[in-house]
């Protein structure tokens, strides 16, 4: 019986899923295109989808802390708007880099306090930011689009690092080792955790809940505005409506890395390698020639699948003491 439960353990680590999912997806994608394979136009998908990757690192900590940030594609492009319009009035870009990622961070404090000071559900909170932000992204720039930045801030997703790996991509690697130490070897991670298991008990053992909420929320932010920079310069413009369903993505890669919807579970690794499993999907569905519509209904699906099936597994866990 032990040596079953061991078997039983082993297969339902997340690792191992992870590692089906990915299998699954390189049958799939390499069925539709011998092209699928090429590791040149794998890591040039990456650039598409990278913004949102980078928003998924800090994003997984919020959710192993309990809560969750469904304004966070709102929250890119209000920064990235707010950018813009300072732009047109004279503010030098140099300047603006570091402004945008101050923006994307402020209204992560924003939702911090909405969270914390209502008592409101984060998920109930975000989805009424979601569309605040949005709405006031619309406001600022109107329907169109609006660029005209200088020549050197465009075109970030043809800068390569190492005359290999696209520098997005990089900056997303650096930042998954840079929260991943944070996460596994300080006494931050740790505290991360204790919330997310039981936040009451972590309050009366001394740790500052709300302040690490609010500091989470704020690293999101931040995040989002980063994000939201990339997207300008990836676009060479900005608009109201880009990655109008980014938070979607964001979500399925966390969930799929095996961070739990509940808290108290995750990694930043398990949610790299679901990064790059999301890029190989929406690769193989650019490569069928499936409309956005489609690809949004297929990620959609993805998410209650893999919301089901995480859910089914954690529950088997416990039922047979296998956690």
């Amino acid at each position: 019986m032990a040596k079953g439960n061991k078997f039983l353990k082993t297969i339902l680590r997340d690792e191992l899923i992870l590692a089906v999912a990915f299998v699954l997806v390189v049958i799939f994608g390499s069925r539709i295109s011998s092209n699928f394979l090429d590791i040149q136009y794998l890591l040039r998908s990456t650039t598409l989808y990278v913004e949102l990757g980078i928003i998924g690192i800090p994003f997984t900590l919020l959710m192993i802390a309990g809560e969750i940030d469904l304004s966070v594609a709102s929250t890119l492009t209000l920064s990235a708007c707010i950018t813009t319009v300072l732009y047109t009035k004279g503010v030098p870009m140099q300047v603006l880099c570091v402004a945008c990622v101050v923006f994307g961070a402020l209204l992560g404090i924003v939702n911090g306090l909405l969270v914390i000071k209502t008592g409101l559900s984060s998920l109930i909170i975000t989805i009424g930011t979601m569309s605040l932000f949005r709405g006031l992204s619309q406001v600022l720039i109107g329907d169109g689009s609006v660029g005209g930045f200088p020549e050197w801030f465009n075109g970030v997703d043809d800068w390569m690092a190492f005359g290999v790996i696209p520098a997005t991509t990089m900056v997303f690697l650096v930042l998954a080792v840079i929260f991943s130490f944070i996460l596994s070897r300080t006494y931050f991670g740790r505290t991360v955790y204790a919330i997310g298991s039981n936040s009451k008990v972590a309050h009366y053992s001394g740790v500052a809940v709300e302040k690490t909420k609010m500091l989470l929320f704020a690293m999101v932010g931040a995040a989002c505005g980063l994000a939201g920079l990339f997207s300008m310069s990836r676009f060479e413009m900005a608009r109201y409506n880009i990655h109008s369903d980014g938070q979607m993505d964001v979500v399925v890669m966390v969930l799929m890395g095996g961070t739990a919807f509940t808290g108290g579970k995750g990694t930043i690794w398990g949610s790299v390698i679901a990064f790059f499993i999301v890029v190989m999907f929406r690769a193989s569905m650019m490569l069928a020639n499936f409309n956005d519509y489609y690809q949004k209904a297929c990620i959609g699906l993805t998410m209650i699948l893999v919301m089901v099936f995480s859910n089914i597994i954690e529950n088997y866990r416990r039922k047979n003491h296998l956690s």
